[in-house]
């Protein structure tokens, strides 16, 4: 069975855009490129996991060897709210309670502490 995420953002969406299938490797659709640093992309994917895929934060042991990872989510996250933000423009700001972003962000600033 070939399963899709949805799509969440616009270019560079690594996460929503790949096509996952038992046996087969990974398939990424939707192909965006753009040069970033790879730590900036691995923050990417952590990020939309917490915000969106309701993963736990101790996905963040997985990229503990990349240096300065602490950094790049924080900017993952602020480079996908603020992206988030711009296409709901027409929409209520979220309350506190309601924000996807509120533990990732969390988890990023007790990482930066």
């Amino acid at each position: 069975m070939v399963t899709r995420r949805q799509d969440r953002t616009s270019d560079g969406d690594l996460t929503g855009n790949v096509l996952f299938s038992d046996g087969l490797p990974p398939a990424v659709i939707d192909f965006s490129p753009y040069w970033r640093p790879i730590a900036f992309a691995s923050a990417v994917v952590v990020a939309d996991a917490l915000v969106w895929e309701g993963a736990d934060e101790n996905l963040v042991e997985a990229v503990a060897h990349i240096e300065r990872f602490d950094q790049f989510l924080l900017r993952a996250l602020i480079y996908r709210a603020v992206t988030d933000r711009l296409f709901r423009q027409d929409q209520p700001i979220r309350p506190d309670a309601a924000d996807p972003y509120l533990r990732a962000v969390e988890l990023a600033c007790r990482l930066a502490g």
